[in-house]
């Protein structure tokens, strides 16, 4: 009786083949289950850092302004070194950029840099000393184009109402031209590779190409964060910062109001 009763019980204590292959299938299906839900956790958790990251380059920005009288920053400075060439985006007129010129206010190069963006990293040209830094490590921002200098179709042209101590400034635009800072988009999730977004919106008879946001990114489950004029960030979708208004202009990057 003692040997019978040892082996029944070490017969209850054995798992059988299908035993153990159903309990590994309900692992598998947790697993599939729980995955995603840890991959969206943490994709949240990302997002809200990116939107951090916005809302300090948005202080930066708005310093930057009530330094510079009330002025939008340009999204490039022209060095002035290369005679003849008015392109302000062209090397070596386009070593120093928006990013570059916040730097002071913002005092960090990873603010520049979105977490879930992968690729190339920021490199502040005048304040990291990267004179031979290739010219195209932008971060992960885009600053909306139609703020720049030399994108809008004013006529006369204006004059410039304030000068940078290193850089020339063709043109510049004031906060004030901006009739709804609450829905126009000022800095957006982009590629790694640009500065700026084409929004072509300079003027209000401007209609963008259907490549005009073409330089952003949706990277966080589909929704890119977006930083306002007035300083709040926002996660949306693209086809809802890509609206258009009746006369085909691209709502949200325009300064006028629509």
């Amino acid at each position: 009786m003692r040997l019978f009763s040892s082996q029944s019980k070490t017969n209850r204590c054995a798992f059988t083949l299908i035993e153990l292959l159903v309990v590994i299938a309900i692992i598998g299906i947790l697993a599939a289950i729980l995955f995603p839900v840890f991959g969206r956790a943490r994709e949240n958790a990302r997002r809200s850092s990116c939107q951090s990251n916005l809302k300090q380059i948005g202080l930066g920005l708005i310093q930057y302004s009530q330094d510079y009288d009330e002025t939008f920053v340009p999204d490039w400075f022209s060095t002035g070194t290369s005679p003849g060439n008015t392109d302000p985006q062209s090397t070596p007129n386009g070593e120093y950029k928006w990013m570059d010129a916040i730097y002071p206010y913002v005092k960090s190069e990873q603010v520049f840099n979105c977490p879930s963006a992968s690729g190339k990293r920021a490199i502040p040209w005048k304040y990291f000393g990267n004179i031979s830094a290739p010219t195209d490590n932008f971060g992960s921002y885009v600053i909306n184009h139609g703020y720049g200098p030399g994108h809008r179709n004013d006529s006369p042209p204006r004059t410039p109402p304030v000068s940078h101590p290193r850089f020339a400034i063709p043109e510049v635009l004031n906060l004030s031209e901006a009739a709804s800072p609450g829905t126009t988009a000022y800095v957006i999730d982009g590629e790694n590779d640009i500065a700026t977004f084409y929004s072509q919106i300079a003027s209000p008879n401007t209609i963008p190409s259907p490549g005009g946001l073409g330089q952003i990114e949706a990277r966080h489950l589909e929704t890119l964060n977006t930083l306002f004029l007035d300083g709040h960030v926002k996660a949306l979708k693209l086809d809802a910062l890509n609206k258009r208004n009746p006369a085909g202009v691209i709502s949200s990057a325009t300064l006028q109001d629509d």
